[in-house]
């Protein structure tokens, strides 16, 4: 028995030197999941018939895109280092967002919006949503129209045709002419003594409801949603009293 002793006693040495050590291990938290991404997306298919603006002379077809990241909620710090993506082409950063005007093909119209968004500590979101409806200023056309007659004003939907908000403006003056809201028909006129003579004249036809669809999963925050919200625009240029038909 007592050859066996000291046998015994080293055990139960080894026995008290490994136990403190299995208690000290630190515990090891599991990873937290990375916060939540409040996303607001705003998408403007535009038609801008535009012959007379100042700045180009020909027809712009595009969509504007517009992408809010936020930590968390609606009320988070902005998110200013994502890499956001419309058709393949980013988005740039300014101030609280990320925007981007991308140019189209008048027979390329797309009828899905592809995004991406790519923020540090997430993965990486991909969505496809369709455009519900482009919205078309058929009339007047970017022309030179002569003053002192009742203007038309038509346009359509390329499908779900909904209300309108029509504007008008003397382009110089930024001054107001026309105003008409939640027009169910597809036309409406502007009166001959509304519409000023010698200028350059913008009118505008933008849905009056936008249509929206909320963002639902693990990467988005709650209230998450993507709008779009169809417009078009036409500048053209009136005649003075005196004025001959040469530009």
């Amino acid at each position: 028995m007592r050859a066996k002793c000291p046998f015994l006693a080293v055990f139960i040495l080894l026995a008290t030197a490994v136990l403190p050590a299995g208690q000290d291990a630190p515990v090891q938290d599991a990873p937290k999941p990375p916060e939540s991404l409040f996303v607001r997306l705003t998408v403007y298919p535009t038609m801008s018939l535009s012959r007379y603006d100042y700045n180009n002379d020909v027809d712009l077809f595009e969509i504007r895109v517009y992408a809010e990241l936020r930590r968390g909620s609606q009320e988070g710090a902005p998110v200013a280092d994502a890499r956001v993506a419309a058709f393949s082409e980013k988005l740039e950063y300014h101030e609280d967002h990320y925007e981007k005007r991308i140019i189209l093909g008048k027979d390329k119209l797309p009828p899905d919006v592809d995004i991406e968004i790519a923020a540090p500590g997430h993965r990486v979101i991909r969505e496809k949503f369709p455009l519900p409806a482009w919205l078309v200023l058929t009339d007047p056309k970017p022309a030179i129209v002569e003053a002192g007659r009742d203007l038309a004003v038509r346009w359509r939907f390329s499908r779900f045709p909904s209300p309108v908000d029509v504007r008008a403006y003397d382009f110089r003056t930024g001054k107001e002419f026309f105003r008409k809201n939640h027009l169910e028909e597809i036309s409406a006129v502007i009166p001959a003594a509304s519409l000023p003579a010698s200028t350059i004249v913008r009118i505008y036809a933008i849905q009056s409801w936008l249509y929206k669809r909320y963002l639902d999963g693990k990467d988005y925050a709650r209230g998450s949603e993507v709008n779009v919200i169809p417009w078009s625009q036409v500048f053209f240029r009136t005649k003075g009293p005196a004025q001959g038909n040469t530009p």
